[in-house]
């Protein structure tokens, strides 16, 4: 077993006193794949333990897969349950998923807020890269398929800006909002959390972006058009969401060939949908998807005052 520390990340406003005391675990070592060779290193599976210097983990189910990690169900040494992400290799170097796994444990460690993800430990073990997760039972993707009552797809809404609002707050661009990365803890009353910033991005003062990755199903018009993302994509993509929760069915038709799905895209499909609802969160979702950054809502903030007006007319 081995523990990796994490350099410390460029400072973020209000954060310096989390990040001078943040270090997880041992300092790493010079290992590689190489050593090794890729076809000696295993992916774990259900049964297998692995460890760390805050503990171990006992791996029960694998509840998420993508191109690049997969996400298991694993009980730490308290019997506690943690959500245990594994950087997948997928034929990439090892300095490579090095530097993805530590980038994104770094704005974790970074990112303290109610709706956003806790990061309780990250770390290598067989040369592979681990980070323990708070356990979220659920998605949003386990709600969606009927249309959502008003006031709870306003308190989903509001718990989703106000964390979209730090992130930017803090310079920081998600890039990856969609029904899988927001992670829900109670279905009663549920508490949505903000997860996945393997793709995020780093403005660094500047306006926008460039994404390495694209997930087509959530891509922002300025990502098809000029190849950029800012903070008004995000905004794209939780109107994306809006239109989900309020109607149960997707802005866009994504059972048609690539060149479609661009089409609908650029042509404004899912800001035209959410003004065909004709209610006043329809008129507040099709701001949030117009085709020019520019003429969205200029933060998460401004979305926020108008939905607090839908939401007090409602209360009275």
């Amino acid at each position: 077993m081995s523990g990796l520390a994490l350099s410390p990340p460029p400072s973020l406003p209000g954060h310096r006193t989390l990040v001078a005391s943040a270090a997880l675990v041992d300092p790493a070592p010079a290992a590689s794949w190489q050593i090794r060779g890729p076809d000696r290193v295993r992916n774990p599976g259900p049964g297998d333990l692995v460890s760390s210097s805050r503990g171990s983990y006992r791996l029960l189910r694998e509840v998420g897969r993508g191109a690049h990690g997969a996400v298991y169900e694993a009980i730490g040494s308290f019997d506690q349950r943690f959500a245990l992400k594994l950087q997948i290799p997928a034929f990439r170097s090892y300095a490579e998923v090095y530097e993805q796994w530590r980038n994104e444990a770094n704005r974790l460690l970074l990112l303290r807020h109610p709706n956003v993800v806790y990061l309780h430990d990250a770390f290598e073990h067989n040369y592979l890269f681990y980070m323990a997760l708070e356990w979220c039972p659920w998605t949003l993707r386990d709600l969606l398929g009927n249309p959502l009552p008003s006031d709870l797809v306003i308190e989903l809404l509001r718990q989703l800006l106000a964390a979209t609002q730090y992130l930017h707050d803090n310079d920081i661009i998600h890039g990856d909002i969609h029904p899988g990365n927001v992670l829900l803890t109670n279905l009663n009353r549920p508490v949505a959390k903000l997860a996945d910033f393997g793709i995020s991005q780093d403005l660094q003062g500047k306006g926008f972006a460039r994404p390495s990755v694209v997930h087509h199903a959530i891509m922002a018009p300025e990502v098809v058009a000029a190849g950029y993302t800012s903070r008004q994509s995000d905004l794209y993509q939780i109107g994306l969401l809006c239109f989900w929760m309020i109607t149960g069915r997707a802005a866009l038709d994504y059972a048609v060939p690539y060149p479609d799905l661009v089409r609908q895209v650029t042509e404004g499909v899912p800001r035209s949908r959410a003004e065909a609802l004709g209610t006043p969160l329809g008129n507040i979702v099709a701001k949030m998807l117009r085709r020019r950054e520019a003429y969205r809502y200029a933060s998460a903030h401004e979305v926020w005052q108008d939905l607090q007006q839908i939401r007090d007319g409602c209360l009275r």
